[in-house]
């Protein structure tokens, strides 16, 4: 059964957060996605996604899960486990340790397909899911990956989920703030530029959409849906004529 939100993202979305623990798990959607984009007359290309990963990032490898270690002083499991059961709709007090957590589970897998994905298919990663995994996980990161280390490995992170996962960008989340988004722009924005995959230079005066589509490309796509109803090419149906209403009679 084809999921309604990837069938309506392939004809509507430009853009797309996903999220997923391992690329293993979010490759089949998105190429899933942009198989039905293309199905649909789009170019697949032009969904571009953007996975939540969050970073943890030192100048060394060892300064980096110092911070870890020192951030783990102060997360709570039991609010990972709230915040589990509040997007999965599944009351994880009632599910005994050890458990593997199922999308039987949950009351409410229709309204929360997403989140209940998220936290049910495994991967070499995660091979089970189950309330203590769930804890550890939650806690820290929510329902995206972790990456670890200097700003030369959490970069290699990055791009191993472009290649392996095809995203196109990430929401990047933070641990502390401030704190997490400072490393960013100290520690991994120069690796970044060094590598030749972030710009130099941030360039004003750009909408949204040329950010994402490059400069001079402000509107929607031509074989994007919405396309059709720009004012140059949009025909208007013909007007509603209702019937004569009848005579009264007398």
């Amino acid at each position: 059964m084809q999921s309604a939100g990837s069938a309506f993202a392939s004809k509507h979305a430009e853009a797309i957060f996903v999220t997923g623990h391992d690329p293993s798990v979010l490759a089949p959607k998105i190429a899933n996605i942009r198989k039905l984009a293309k199905e649909g007359g789009r170019d697949p290309a032009s969904i571009k996604f953007f996975c939540t990963l969050t970073p943890i990032i030192g100048r060394t490898d060892e300064e980096a899960q110092e911070k870890l270690a020192e951030a783990k002083k102060y997360v709570s499991t039991v609010g990972g486990l709230v915040l589990f059961s509040g997007w999965t709709g599944i009351d994880i007090s009632k599910l005994p340790f050890g458990k593997e957590i199922t999308k039987e589970d949950s009351l409410e897998a229709h309204k929360v397909t997403s989140a209940l994905n998220a936290f049910t298919t495994t991967s070499k990663n995660i091979p089970k899911w189950t309330p203590e995994v769930v804890s550890e996980v939650a806690s820290i990161g929510g329902l995206g990956p972790v990456s670890i280390g200097s700003a030369s490995v959490v970069t290699d992170e990055l791009e191993r989920w472009i290649t392996e996962a095809d995203v196109d960008g990430f929401n990047l989340g933070y641990v502390t703030t401030p704190g997490t988004f400072e490393d960013v722009v100290d520690l991994l924005v120069p690796e970044l530029r060094r590598r030749g995959i972030y710009p130099e230079t941030a360039q004003g005066g750009l909408t949204a959409r040329e950010k994402i589509y490059g400069i001079g490309k402000p509107h929607l796509r031509d074989d994007h849906v919405g396309s059709t109803y720009k004012y140059d090419v949009y025909t208007e149906d013909v007007p509603y004529v209702g019937e004569d209403k009848p005579q009264d009679m007398e």
